[in-house]
């Protein structure tokens, strides 16, 4: 539990428990107990295969906040021969039910292909119909066991996105998010449409991975190792690693990415660079869009007292500054000179959330890690 300690004293505000399967480590329910007493959101990844009634409840006493369950699709047969188990699908969705149920807040999370490109909108319904805080939709990074999966097309990617930013509105309260595509942001702006608060590139910045064997990367998908924990302090590593120092500089990207406007809202996926370049700072391959060479617009803003004290009740102080940001650059993509609670709600995307997450506006995280 030392590496723990160290995360809180280093600011981190969430812990992800994810994989493979994290239910299959003995030590889960410890682990989520310590950070959770520490004050540390603890939020957990997992198929939902061996979450049954009292796992739930397990997960409840021990301080997880939200549980995040894979559906690859909104038929049964085909979710099933993707996950390559006869009753997965019944599995996930049980795990659903019994979550909500038992108070946990359920996110739903599902990687887009060419084979069910076509079924998001079926998707989107499903997670909504089964009471989901958020849909969570992950563009396929080529690594790992995906390295022999086709990845979608730059020119399908930004329609998806497109589509994405679109449906935000029509599924409230529930938050409709791009994982993996950071142009999200690009996008949303050129549109004037909300959810710039969340997403953009976090590996190194805002987040990271422990592997089981104690391997620190920059993010979940990226095997480029930064040091490991059993060598040197967790503290050291995220301090003082070369390759954690590259990746938070913006002036280092190359190609598109390094010339972009957007830089600093989406910062391109680095990991898709890396598994397409083998360099994390090459432009992302799956945004098409073309810089202009002409800064965003950075126009001074007032903030409404009414705002300022909405923008304050959000619980963890990173996200804070997030949503302060995607809701200035909100306003000035409209020309808007003053930031007011309505403005707020047309920028924010996802409101009345329940209870679990009250207050959070954004999947967003501070250096939060990802246990494997």
């Amino acid at each position: 539990m030392e590496v723990l300690g160290e995360m809180k004293n280093l600011g981190t505000e969430m812990l992800i428990l994810t994989g493979g399967e994290p239910l299959l480590r003995k030590d889960i329910y410890r682990i989520a107990q310590a950070a959770s007493d520490m004050g540390i959101w603890v939020v957990m990844g997992t198929n939902g295969v061996l979450v049954t009634r009292e796992v739930a409840r397990k997960m409840v006493e021990c301080g997880v906040k939200g549980v995040g369950i894979s559906i690859d699709s909104a038929d049964p047969d085909r979710h099933n021969a993707f996950r390559g188990g006869r009753n997965a699908w019944q599995h996930s969705v049980r795990a659903l039910r019994v979550c909500k149920e038992e108070g946990l807040e359920v996110l739903v999370q599902t990687t887009v292909m060419e084979e069910n490109y076509d079924e998001v909108p079926d998707l989107l319904d499903f997670a909504r119909e089964h009471g989901a805080w958020s849909f969570n939709l992950y563009f396929l990074v080529q690594t790992g066991r995906g390295q022999g999966m086709t990845d979608l097309s730059a020119a399908a990617t930004e329609s998806m996105l497109t589509r994405l930013i679109d449906w935000q509105d029509d599924y409230r309260p529930m938050l409709v998010r791009s994982k993996c595509a950071p142009q999200f942001k690009q996008i949303a702006y050129e549109k004037g449409r909300g959810g710039m608060e969340s997403g953009g590139c976090m590996a190194a910045t805002e987040y990271c991975r422990i592997t089981p064997e104690g391997n620190v990367t920059p993010c979940p998908y990226m095997d480029v190792v930064a040091g490991s924990v059993l060598e040197q302090t967790f503290t050291t590593i995220w301090n003082d690693s070369s390759v954690f120092a590259e990746l938070r500089d913006p002036a280092k990207l190359k190609g598109r990415c390094g010339r972009c406007e957007f830089q600093n809202l989406c910062g391109g996926c680095r990991c898709r660079a890396f598994a397409a370049t083998g360099d994390y700072l090459s432009e992302d391959p799956a945004c098409r869009y073309q810089p202009t060479g002409l800064a965003l617009s950075q126009s001074a803003l007032q903030w409404a007292p009414s705002a300022e004290e909405r923008l304050m009740r959000i619980p963890i102080s990173f996200i804070r500054k997030k949503t302060r940001k995607g809701v200035e650059a909100y306003a000035r993509s409209k020309g808007i000179g003053k930031v007011t609670t309505e403005v707020m709600n047309h920028a924010l995307s996802g409101m009345k959330r329940g209870n679990g997450f009250a207050g959070m506006p954004a999947n967003v995280y501070k250096k939060p890690t990802h246990l494997v």
